[in-house]
């Protein structure tokens, strides 16, 4: 008996469902590193906005900064919650 699922669309055998994996410890761990380097540019993004005297030049960096900042804090929890 072959252990199958299928929805019209895509079809996964036994031999395909045995092959997918519930993540791994190092990807726990490179989940947490980007969750850090996230954290770290927003807060470099905050420190070039409250810089004494900015210019629009390090506004718009910081800015930037914080929203790829964000992006990154988000994209490590998700590597992190895939791989729990």
């Amino acid at each position: 008996m072959e252990l199958c699922i299928g929805n019209n669309f895509i079809e996964l055998n036994e031999y395909s469902l045995g092959q997918i994996e519930g993540g791994t410890f190092w990807g726990v761990v490179g989940g947490v590193a980007t969750v850090i380097g996230g954290v770290a540019s927003v807060v470099g993004g905050a420190a070039l906005i409250a810089a004494p005297e900015p210019t629009t030049a390090t506004k718009f960096a910081g800015a930037g900064m914080i929203v790829g900042g964000i992006a990154a804090v988000g994209g490590g929890l998700a590597t992190i919650a895939s791989n729990i």
